[in-house]
């Protein structure tokens, strides 16, 4: 898949060589396109490379070769629509070309120029491109395009509430408003950015979004051995984490957080009321031959955790009901002292199929300090403030599952990872309990949405996880985060 900008780049490519006869200089792909640098071009052509559409020779001028196309698909452009206050709805009659990619695998796609600030949280930015599917109804915490008063459009996140519709915006400076009723006209599958009109503001909007990321290029690797400290930050360790973290020196990290299996001890396979089949979580690292191998296996790790763990550090660990209460009697038996529990409403819960018990809605977290006498640990209260519009924030938190664009799926559209957990959840309790600068953990990396967030605040990470596919993926999450921040 190519971006649209990374499709300027080759079609430029393509064009000056048929006309030449051989390809540009780096230095003249940078003039054409007024960057800042060569290095820029460099990581065009990196990634022009690593998806197979160019060939190119260490140290040798003008050896970049064309390999193969990429498949463009026209789709209307409709215009502008507010990421703010809404907008009087006004429509263009134009197209625009977006790789195949970027839509999704069936329904009708339209483009629309997006205006404001207020969903800067889900990386769309005033001046970007949204893709949009048409469809008339989305799940709460989907991001939407909204039809209100007849005639102005808004993209918010919709949330259903009693007897009113809330227009959530991704920006904490910013508050909700309501609405009776909407008219859904389409939901955001894909967003891109024009680099031309981005280049000379991308450090202005970098480092106040992100927080200290001094290096948008940084190279997130997956390593499997390492001599000392220095060596694990911002790496996914592929490896077991009980393995792993008995080679990390105590006194490591400044926030731990856990997902560890749930052990949910599925005896039969899960079908809807349709006869379809349930993609329940069945995988091979959640199945304990018992509970006492579980809480043997529970016992190390918070062990361990406990260990590697700063003195004045904070451990989040999050599961269902099915392994939350186990986990949390053998924290307190290691001697932890808990914060806070946090339950997680989800606002769109999977449904119970057999309707012999109440629908599960929640996970829940629990906060914890290493003993009772730690006193000083980070707990940012005025942050938390503005993402609960001014007030305390409560221990309830209302999160839709990941799903949509967020969620990870193969070519088949298969999820990557079962278990996978919304960014935004993650994104707040790394705001809540870490500081600029931080080294954060996670010892199930899985498909690594701790170290994203952490990333996009402007903390250092290490993730571990055992299963290489999970962190191929990650490695691929990285790095098309990296590409949606500097329009690439």
């Amino acid at each position: 898949m190519l971006t649209k900008k990374q499709k300027k780049v080759l079609d430029y490519i393509q064009e000056y060589s048929q006309k030449n006869g051989f390809s540009p200089s780096y230095d003249e792909v940078r003039k054409h396109f007024k960057l800042s640098s060569v290095s820029t071009v460099n990581h065009y052509m990196k990634i022009l490379q690593e998806k197979g559409y160019i060939k190119r020779e260490k140290n040798a001028a003008r050896s970049v070769e064309i390999k193969k196309k990429e498949s463009l698909i026209s789709i209307p452009f409709r215009g502008y629509i507010a990421a703010g206050q809404p907008i009087e709805a006004v429509e263009e009659q134009e197209t625009i070309a977006v790789p195949k990619n970027l839509l999704s695998y069936s329904g009708k796609h339209f483009a629309l120029g997006v205006k404001g600030d207020s969903m800067i949280d889900e990386g769309i930015f005033d001046g970007d491109t949204v893709i949009i599917r048409k469809q008339n109804s989305v799940e709460d915490g989907e991001t939407a395009v909204a039809l209100i008063n007849g005639n102005e459009v808004t993209l918010k996140k919709i949330y259903k509430e009693k007897n009113r519709i809330r227009l959530q915006p991704a920006n904490p400076k910013l508050t909700p408003f309501f609405v009776k009723s909407v008219v859904i006209q389409g939901k955001v599958i894909s967003t891109f950015r024009n680099i031309e009109k981005k280049e000379k503001s991308y450090k202005n909007i970098i480092t106040p979004l992100f927080g200290q990321i001094k290096d948008i290029n940084t190279e997130v690797k997956k390593i499997r051995n390492f001599k000392d400290e220095t060596e694990i930050v911002n790496k996914i360790i592929v490896g077991d984490c009980l393995e792993v973290m008995k080679k990390i020196k105590d006194n490591t990290f400044d926030m731990i957080f856990a997902d560890p299996p749930y052990n949910m001890q599925l005896q039969n396979e899960l079908y809807r009321p349709n006869n379809t089949k349930v993609d329940a979580v069945d995988d091979e690292w959640d199945q304990f031959k018992s509970f006492e191998h579980y809480d043997e296996f529970t016992k190390a790790w918070i062990k361990e955790a406990k260990r590697i763990l700063k003195k004045n550090g904070t451990i989040w660990v999050i599961g269902s009901y099915h392994n939350i209460f186990r986990v949390g009697n053998i924290m307190q038996d290691l001697g932890y002292w808990i914060l806070n529990d946090v339950h997680w409403i989800k606002a769109n819960p999977m449904p119970n199929f057999k309707g012999v018990r109440l629908t599960n809605a929640t996970e829940t977290l629990v906060w914890a300090v290493k003993d009772k006498k730690v006193k000083n640990y980070t707990f940012n209260y005025n942050e938390m403030k503005k993402h609960n519009f001014g007030k305390q924030m409560r221990n309830d938190w209302y999160f839709a599952i990941c799903n949509g664009a967020e969620r990870l799926k193969d070519e088949k559209g298969v999820k990557v990872h079962s278990t996978q957990k919304p960014l935004p959840l993650l994104e707040r309790i790394v705001l809540a309990s870490t500081k600029k600068g931080d080294l954060v953990f996670d010892p199930f990396g899985g498909t690594c949405t701790t170290g994203v967030a952490a990333y996009k605040h402007g903390r250092n990470f290490t993730m571990v996880e055992k299963d290489e596919n999970y962190v191929d993926w990650a490695l691929k999450r990285f790095k098309n985060f990296q590409n949606q921040l500097i329009g690439i």
